[in-house]
């Protein structure tokens, strides 16, 4: 087992740089691959053995790893939202908070009209984006080069743009498009209420899950 030079090491971070893989895991599991290969080589590394390396992780193998992580981590995390929704898994003190909390939100949105509804859920997504971003503001890029991100981080971010989508699609485009007389139809009043009122628990359950997961660290 030889030790890899620092022009190997170097070699392999160029070589994984100009894959433009999306995720610091993947980068990171690609990256030990190649170290362990090359480290279990008992001769100065060969084309061959660069060849092999090159086409296991090609750039369309890469992406599929991105992709197949994406879905993963996705699953993962909504099943987190829904784990921190489940507040009668809190026991009785949870539960009775929860319960309380819950009435009078529920008393404080349905008392709200449907026009101030709107400005309720735009701060809604205020809040959720600025607190996500804040937390999770390793996998924002504002360059013009290439970065990795953690996949965690990403996908959190993500889950902001559903807020935006639910706002563009059930609040914005009905008023609009019916100049604002849909406030007074007695169906859109009620469901733009339970739409908030889920949209509320969405937030708190992506800030909470946001704020545990831990800080991760950018690949070279």
């Amino acid at each position: 087992m030889r030790k890899l030079t620092e022009q190997d090491l170097l070699w392999i971070h160029s070589r994984l740089k100009s894959l433009h893989i999306r995720y610091t895991e993947v980068y990171e599991e690609i990256f030990d691959h190649y170290c362990t290969t090359l480290e279990n080589s008992t001769e100065i590394v060969s084309p061959s053995i660069i060849a092999k390396l090159n086409d296991t992780f090609s750039w369309s193998v890469v992406k599929g790893m991105d992709k197949e992580l994406e879905k993963n981590v996705s699953k993962q995390i909504w099943v987190a939202q829904l784990d921190f929704l489940k507040f009668w898994n809190r026991g009785f003190k949870g539960l009775l908070a929860s319960i309380i909390g819950f009435a009078l939100l529920a008393i404080a949105i349905f008392t709200i009209s449907a026009s101030e509804l709107i400005l309720v859920f735009l701060v809604i997504i205020l809040i959720t984006t600025a607190g996500v971003f804040f937390m999770k503001r390793d996998a924002l890029s504002f360059r013009l080069s290439h970065k990795t991100v953690s996949i965690s981080s990403a996908t959190i971010i993500k889950r902001v743009g559903i807020l935006n989508t639910i706002f563009m699609w059930i609040y914005a485009m009905p008023s609009v498009l019916t100049r604002g007389e849909i406030h007074s139809n007695a169906l859109f009043v009620w469901a733009t209420a339970i739409v908030t009122i889920f949209s509320v628990m969405y937030s708190i359950s992506l800030l909470a899950i946001a704020s545990d997961l831990p800080a991760q660290r950018t690949a070279i």
